[in-house]
């Protein structure tokens, strides 16, 4: 097996999983909510981010997320509990396969975020998951993120940490 071949592998087996693209996304609104920061610049800089340890993430695929998810918590009138549902969002997807089953990011063979084989996640996919997740806090089958909880928590995985630190600005896209 030649070097070719192990990169034709690398390359086949980079996606990022649904789950670490929709977590992003849950954050990229909390950030685009909370500071002032167009919309432009947050979807490149979670983009960018992601596409260092995936195939590359398309900036206006996690523009058209944050766009939607405002427009579905603008007609919910969320107002001050926009925010911490985009961080709730983020949270559980991180922290739960699905409710009440806890999401193992480290494990014998790897790690939870690691790259799959093709590609999972979609900006649509990624609304009614967070759709999903409105609805199911509603029904007290999710919660919000505990108090105080920073994407700088998840300390087992490069990729949030990553998303975390980075440190976005207008300048970085000009």
């Amino acid at each position: 097996m030649g070097m070719h071949d192990y990169i034709g592998i690398k390359l086949e087996m980079s996606f990022c999983p649904k789950w670490v693209f929709e977590a992003a996304c849950g954050h990229a609104v909390s950030e685009f909510l909370s500071r002032q920061i167009d919309l432009n610049t947050v979807s490149s800089g979670y983009a960018a981010a992601l596409s260092s340890f995936y195939q590359n993430i398309n900036p206006t695929e996690v523009a058209s997320v944050i766009e939607q998810v405002l427009r579905f918590l603008d007609d919910l009138d969320a107002g001050e509990s926009a925010a911490p549902l985009a961080i709730g969002f983020c949270y559980n997807k991180i922290s739960f396969e699905q409710p009440n089953k806890p999401r193992k990011l480290r494990g014998l063979l790897g790690s939870a975020d690691d790259p799959v084989k093709s590609r999972e996640h979609s900006a649509e996919g990624a609304v009614k998951s967070f759709k999903a997740y409105v609805y199911a806090l509603r029904n007290e089958v999710a919660e919000f993120a505990p108090s105080g909880w920073k994407l700088s928590d998840v300390e087992e995985s490069e990729v949030f940490q990553k998303l975390a630190t980075q440190k976005i600005s207008p300048l970085d896209f000009l």
